[in-house]
């Protein structure tokens, strides 16, 4: 009599068992639309980050950046790999210009205080947003505003699908940097610079 209440009680436990864990199914794949097996056949686990945003938490990535060398002539390319993370190849792109570098006859032409609050794709456009410090904090002329640009610029326009950089400041459009070149408009890649 004992052997059977005790298959019974197991055979209880099971079945409340099963019924709790087919509830949870069913929750999980009301939150998707899917069935559970639809779900298990998609590849989908419930509450897990699809692939493509797990490779991006990892992504390296080889990119060119460009820095004046220290007679302000032309601008060189400096080849960095950086970490994608939670930001996009672009802010990624621009972070590595603005740590500076240390390759032997090159500058940093960015003030370092300034930050970016944002990079934004608009067709073959990106649109940099920086604070306030980008303007408030160069100390260049006429020649270090072009290598400032045209380093901002040449380092985004190394992206194919990237032809113009339009500069912004707290979210606006800016006439110039010191008073010299016109950024109102979208600016193209500065070939004439490259060395």
């Amino acid at each position: 009599m004992k052997k059977i209440r005790a298959i019974l009680l197991a055979l209880l436990a099971v079945t409340v068992l099963c019924a709790a864990g087919c509830s949870e199914d069913k929750k999980l794949s009301s939150d998707t639309g899917d069935s559970p097996a639809v779900t298990a056949e998609k590849g989908k686990l419930p509450n897990s980050l699809p692939e493509n945003e797990k490779d991006k938490k990892s992504e390296k990535l080889t990119v060119k950046v460009y820095y004046p060398d220290e007679q302000g002539l032309k601008l060189q390319s400096v080849t960095k790999t950086v970490k994608v993370g939670g930001s996009d190849k672009y802010t990624a792109a621009l972070k590595a210009l603005l740590d500076g570098t240390k390759e032997k006859g090159l500058a940093t032409i960015v003030p370092k205080q300034a930050k970016i609050k944002s990079v934004k794709v608009q067709g073959d456009t990106a649109f940099v947003d920086f604070d306030d410090n980008l303007v408030k904090k160069f100390i260049g002329g006429s020649t270090g505003e072009e290598m400032l640009v045209g380093s901002i610029v040449n380092t985004l326009t190394e992206f194919s699908e990237i032809k113009k950089v339009q500069l912004l400041v707290e979210g606006k459009k800016i006439e110039s940097i010191s008073g010299h070149l016109d950024l109102t408009k979208p600016v193209e890649r500065m070939e004439n610079l490259i060395k």
